[in-house]
């Protein structure tokens, strides 16, 4: 137990970390970089950053949601209900733009980050939702006909 704390711990850190950089991209350069740039240049590193923040976003309501299972505040099978799973697949794991050479360098550092942390997340968030199908299961060899 106390490594999966560790681990969400580390993870969370991480995440609040590639934010906090984020933010400071966002207020710092990102519009000054967009000044320079051809409109729909401009646009698609806007709509980059967007999806940046989206990413962040999913990630850190969802760390946040399974510290609260390891805290015993909420279960597995409550943690992992369809509102409460990663959220913005699609939009999320698109790379539309982060190898694209005309975006500023720092946005696709960070891109590539909040990818990267994403699909780990991803891969937790399956992984916790078969958990989760397999204790439901599990209630209702143990317990049938219970919920019916």
């Amino acid at each position: 137990m106390t490594a999966t704390v560790e681990f969400f711990d580390r993870t969370m850190m991480e995440a609040m970390a590639l934010l906090a950089e984020t933010r400071r991209y966002l207020i710092d350069r990102s519009e000054t970089e967009r000044k320079g740039m051809p409109v729909e240049q401009g646009l698609a590193a806007s709509m980059e950053s967007m999806r940046l923040v989206a990413r962040l976003t999913q990630v850190l309501a969802w760390l946040l949601t399974h510290r609260a299972v390891h805290a015993g505040e909420m279960n597995l099978v409550e943690a992992t209900r369809p509102d409460r799973r990663l959220g913005g697949r699609e939009l999320c794991l698109s790379t539309q733009g982060d190898d694209d050479p005309a975006m500023p360098d720092e946005l696709r550092s960070l891109l590539a980050r909040s990818l990267s942390l994403y699909r780990r997340i991803a891969r937790l968030d399956e992984q916790a939702a078969q958990r989760a199908a397999e204790q439901l299961r599990q209630n209702e060899l143990t317990y049938p006909g219970k919920g019916a």
